[in-house]
């Protein structure tokens, strides 16, 4: 039995393991940060509840990317500028919309973008601008909140109108043509 270790060739491939796990890690940590994005924005008036940076963004439902930055427009202090990170290749069409949309009642907030049609053209970022604005809408919530005044408001018309109907002297007169009439 040899008692005699080569110790330069276990010194040689130990370093050669080390070196070789050290590569794959900066290869794995290069293709993660070197996937290229596309970038999109969108402008939302009033408030942006629940949206953040790291917010997911969605196409038709399917995760597609992130909100990459927010900010207040400087020339309109009510709109909200947002910067959207998306897969490349996503072939946005002019008639696309976002808007902000809840997971539910108590969910969190993603930004939703609806596909356009198939014949309309790609968007693309005007002359000027840096990124391809995607239009936007209210979301289903904020619009349901807009109308609720408005409905509420029918409502009480409505009530208001009933009660006059149903005023004692309308029920009386009433009351006298059925009795008339029997």
């Amino acid at each position: 039995m040899e008692t005699k270790a080569n110790y330069v060739a276990v010194g040689s491939f130990v370093l050669a393991c080390i070196l070789g796990v050290v590569v794959t890690l900066l290869w794995l940590a290069g293709v993660q940060y070197s996937q290229e994005f596309d970038y999109y924005e969108t402008d939302f008036k009033g408030p942006v509840t629940g949206l953040s940076k790291g917010t997911s963004v969605l196409y038709d439902g399917i995760g597609v990317g992130r909100v990459f930055d927010l900010h207040f427009d400087p020339h309109d202090p009510q709109k909200v500028v947002v910067i959207l990170q998306v897969q490349p290749g996503l072939n946005l069409r002019t008639d696309s919309v976002a808007s902000i949309e809840s997971q539910g009642l108590t969910g969190g907030a993603d930004v939703e973008i609806t596909g356009g049609k198939a014949n309309s053209p790609l968007l693309v970022p005007q002359p000027g601008q840096r990124y391809a604005v995607i239009p936007s809408r209210s979301s289903t919530f904020a619009q349901l909140e807009e109308t609720a005044e408005q409905l509420v408001q029918r409502l009480n018309v409505a009530a208001s109108r009933i009660n006059d109907v149903l005023s004692d002297q309308n029920r009386r007169n009433l009351a006298e043509i059925l009795t008339s009439l029997n």
